[in-house]
């Protein structure tokens, strides 16, 4: 079993090992999961996705985790962060991290993504001392952004921008955040 980062009432946030391939590919790279995510992508671009996260959280010492339901070790889908590296963004968002995740249809709607993201939220004041992380998602991904809100994000509608590698239907990109300051308040 590969390392747990965090553990919330419900859930082990660990890293990723071999047997996520499969897990990653059969729940994460569906239809369901990736309609706001730009659609599913071919295996070995999961694969290469994968490694990336892996080599991020050993060089960075954060990335996106796999998500796990301790009560019967079910691979729920993945919760992290990452560096904001799309060309598109606004210059004061490139090189900022983001928190995100993407659960397998069946575990959406249940509290999951808002529990690991709380938890992340914390982890990456406290440990990482960010002053603010963003998220990012579109005004056509409601959950997403819903699940923000709970967080007590701020929306950055001045941050909007179009992403062209996305459909029009997920544009504009919508930016949300967070600062330490608020977060701890909460």
């Amino acid at each position: 079993m590969a390392n747990i980062v965090l553990e919330t009432p419900r859930l082990l946030l660990r890293q990723w090992c071999d047997d996520d391939l499969g897990q990653m590919l059969e729940h994460i790279n569906t239809p369901g999961v990736k309609k706001h995510l730009n659609g599913v992508v071919p295996p070995d671009q999961v694969a290469t996705n994968l490694q990336r996260m892996r080599d991020n959280f050993d060089e960075l010492g954060f990335a996106f985790l796999a998500v796990e339901r301790k009560a019967d070790g079910l691979f729920l889908g993945s919760a992290g962060f990452a560096i904001i590296e799309t060309p598109a963004a606004p210059a004061l968002l490139q090189g900022a991290v983001q928190i995100g995740w993407q659960l397998r249809v069946d575990a959406q709607g249940q509290g999951y993504a808002t529990e690991a993201a709380s938890h992340l939220l914390a982890h990456g004041f406290t440990r990482h001392n960010w002053p603010i992380i963003y998220s990012q998602t579109s005004e056509s991904n409601r959950p997403s952004w819903r699940v923000m809100q709970r967080l007590g994000m701020t929306r950055r509608a001045e941050l909007d921008y179009a992403d062209d590698v996305f459909p029009t239907e997920d544009n504009p990109t919508m930016i949300w955040s967070v600062s330490q300051e608020e977060f701890v308040q909460k």
